[in-house]
């Protein structure tokens, strides 16, 4: 082999290489949205800092009643300013769900949870979190609504305590809960397995081609109605596609 012929297949190599961490790279965007709380976001914001040094990009939509609430300077300062938006300045929801490869609500709270629950999607807020789990997109929740249960002083947690009915309807529609010290663990095991899990009565070709690039396979709740041609785009994809156990 002739030293022409040498360099130019590291070239080639080099190049694969460089498409391949480009890849890596464009599945690590997570999109996080919050809405008013009266929930400390230091911890919340702590998990995200932990996201951000393993690798991801992250970006902060602020629902238009948390940038009245909440503590926006220490947002900025973890997050970057440059890295937070306002929901009145989202335009194309659609292409910003197709983006990210994962959605966090990382400190949800009664106002916003209720409203979900319940289908009111008046907001841009809303919207985006729904057309993301029509898409089948992996939707993250973290709120300590099972550690505060049976807490005797209820009266200041009453804008955030999560009904129990509004948390069961939430998993329903494919909402994922963890709790707060969970959130940086759960975004790395999603992205490390290449596994994504969701709750939908159909699986279309819509679902499937709107998966983050690195999904490899997609478990689904029994039972749920998979089109052909949904079959079909996930064959091509190199998709599997598992009933939950």
């Amino acid at each position: 082999m002739t030293p022409e012929q040498i360099a130019q297949i590291q070239k080639i190599v080099e190049r694969v290489l460089q498409e391949h961490s480009n890849n890596e790279q464009d599945d690590k965007k997570l999109l996080a949205i919050i809405g008013a709380t009266q929930l400390s976001l230091e911890q919340p914001l702590q998990q995200l800092q932990t996201c951000k040094q393993k690798g991801w990009n992250i970006r902060i939509i602020l629902s238009e009643l948390a940038t009245k609430v909440v503590d926006l300077a220490l947002i900025e300062e973890v997050i970057g300013k440059e890295n937070i938006l306002q929901e009145n300045e989202l335009t194309n929801i659609p292409s910003i769900v197709n983006e990210y490869s994962q959605i966090i609500l990382p400190a949800l709270s009664y106002p916003m949870a209720g409203k979900l629950a319940l289908k009111i999607v008046d907001t841009p807020s809303t919207y985006l979190i729904f057309h993301a789990l029509s898409c089948g997109k992996q939707v993250i929740a973290a709120a300590d609504v099972f550690k505060r249960r049976g807490l005797k002083n209820k009266k200041s947690l009453i804008l955030d305590e999560i009904e129990q009915q509004h948390v069961n309807t939430l998993s329903e529609f494919g909402v994922k809960w963890v709790t707060v010290e969970q959130i940086a663990t759960t975004i790395g095991e999603v992205n490390a397995t290449n596994r994504i899990s969701i709750n939908t009565p159909v699986i279309s070709v819509s679902v499937i081609s709107n998966l983050p690039s690195n999904v490899k396979e997609l478990v689904y709740a029994k039972p749920t109605v998979i089109t052909p041609l949904a079959r079909e785009h996930a064959k091509k994809l190199g998709i599997r596609l598992t009933p939950e156990q």
